[in-house]
């Protein structure tokens, strides 16, 4: 049997984010609207959380665009992304991201019942309505019901994210 070793190191936003770092996710774009109100961000927090109800919880930044739309509206789309679709993680990811028409136009036509884009080309998507917004630090937790599940490319590999870069599962 081999020893651990317990090495600490002075904690702080980047230690912390390194160190998660190494915890591998699923990459996600988080809808809300579409067409010339759709905003879009690219996720990595998001759990599932209970089969009876269907719940799951996506943090958002708190001072973020799509806050205050998902609080508007009490609703959202996560769209589980493919492998090959890296690049909308990537331009979804900055800053100055698409939104509106522009946003739309990278995604698809499709939006679900609460008229959230769904992706096109995603491994599936979800469409929730929101049951509690907590402030927790600079993100905003959104616990929320799944109300539908719509089947994308399921027999694709979902893209990952794993020592700061991209990854897939075969």
């Amino acid at each position: 049997m081999t020893a651990q070793v317990d090495v600490r190191i002075p904690l702080d936003g980047k230690a912390f984010r390194r160190a998660m770092g190494l915890f591998p996710t699923g990459v996600t774009l988080i809808t809300r609207g579409s067409g010339a109100a759709a905003e879009v961000i690219t996720a990595n927090s998001v759990v599932s959380v209970s089969l009876d109800p269907i719940m799951v919880l996506v943090g958002v930044r708190a001072d973020g665009r799509i806050r205050p739309r998902i609080d508007a509206a009490g609703s959202f789309a996560i769209n589980v992304l493919s492998a090959e679709q890296q690049d909308l993680s990537a331009t979804f990811g900055r800053r100055e991201r698409p939104r509106g028409h522009d946003a739309a136009l990278l995604l698809g036509d499709a939006v679900d019942g609460a008229g959230n884009v769904l992706v096109d080309g995603a491994v599936f998507g979800l469409e929730c309505q929101v049951d509690i917004a907590h402030r927790a630090g600079d993100h905003v937790l959104f616990l929320a019901r799944v109300v539908a599940v719509h089947m994308g490319e399921a027999d694709k590999s979902p893209l990952v994210f794993h020592r700061g870069g991209y990854a897939s599962v075969a």
